[in-house]
């Protein structure tokens, strides 16, 4: 089982194309990139027993044999070739189940770990929901992982959405926010908006991030907290932008548009 540096074999190709169209110039050569891939990908190649890039992991079908080798591409440091990522993905539900043993295994490395949850997520497979809302609710600080599957979840659907909900208020801080950020994007359970009004009255410094999410969910119930909250005298610019969207994207009128001098983010702003 042979690692190959499939990115090295690559540029190399380009600089060969290159070389034979002289005269192009940076813009050119940029606007080339995809012509020069889709040649590349579907040319047989000797360094592949004459195989193509695109077609070469094909001749893998056991899943056990490609997860070994993608984990014997990261544990080298080589960047996991695009077309064994794509068979991974590609057989779906057969690689499911040891993709889900590495992201469950916290004592594997946290790139390979990624990796597994990428693949998962584009092979559209649920299997892995109930550990993926688990790595969110148990989640005490930021990392790829958590935001990852925050990412993977807010595709899912209200019922996603209550299971979250009913473990917010055991969760640590960072997982709430996580939770937030996942249930968001599902209107109908009065307590996403509850705990986020109560996010945005008791965290000044993200108030940001709690409006911008409060204009997501559509919850009418925010308006006129957030309506509230634009007179105050405390706000930083780019918060009061925030709570605007948030108020317009309900349907509200935010009022007449307030002016932020001396505020640094307005006045970097203004000068642009």
């Amino acid at each position: 089982m042979k690692i190959i540096d499939f990115d090295a074999k690559f540029f190399e190709f380009a600089r060969q194309w290159v070389a034979a169209h002289p005269g192009l110039n940076e813009r050119q050569i940029e606007e080339s990139y995809n012509r020069m891939m889709l040649e590349w990908i579907n040319k047989p190649a000797d360094w592949l027993d004459g195989a193509t890039p695109a077609d070469y992991f094909r001749r893998y079908g056991d899943p056990a044999e490609l997860l070994e080798l993608m984990e014997g591409y990261l544990s080298s440091g080589i960047t996991l070739p695009e077309p064994l990522y794509s068979r991974i993905v590609e057989l779906g539900e057969a690689c499911a189940p040891g993709l889900i043993a590495i992201l469950a295994d916290e004592g594997r490395d946290e790139a390979l770990r990624a990796e597994a949850l990428g693949m998962l997520r584009d092979m559209d497979s649920r299997a892995a929901d109930k550990l993926l809302e688990d790595m969110i609710c148990t989640a005490r600080e930021q990392g790829e992982l958590p935001e990852l599957a925050a990412e993977v979840l807010s595709a899912r659907d209200a019922r996603t959405a209550d299971r979250l909900l009913d473990r917010y208020e055991a969760a640590p801080e960072y997982a709430q926010t996580l939770i937030l950020d996942v249930c968001c994007n599902f209107p109908g359970d009065p307590r996403t908006c509850e705990y986020l009004l109560r996010r945005l009255r008791n965290q000044p410094e993200q108030r940001a991030l709690w409006a911008s999410c409060l204009g997501k969910l559509g919850d009418e119930r925010a308006l006129d907290p957030m309506r509230e909250m634009l007179k105050s005298i405390d706000l930083r610019y780019l918060d009061y932008i925030e709570l605007r969207a948030a108020v317009e994207a309900l349907g509200g009128d935010p009022g007449e548009e307030r002016s932020f001098f001396g505020d640094p983010d307005f006045e970097a702003l203004r000068l642009l």
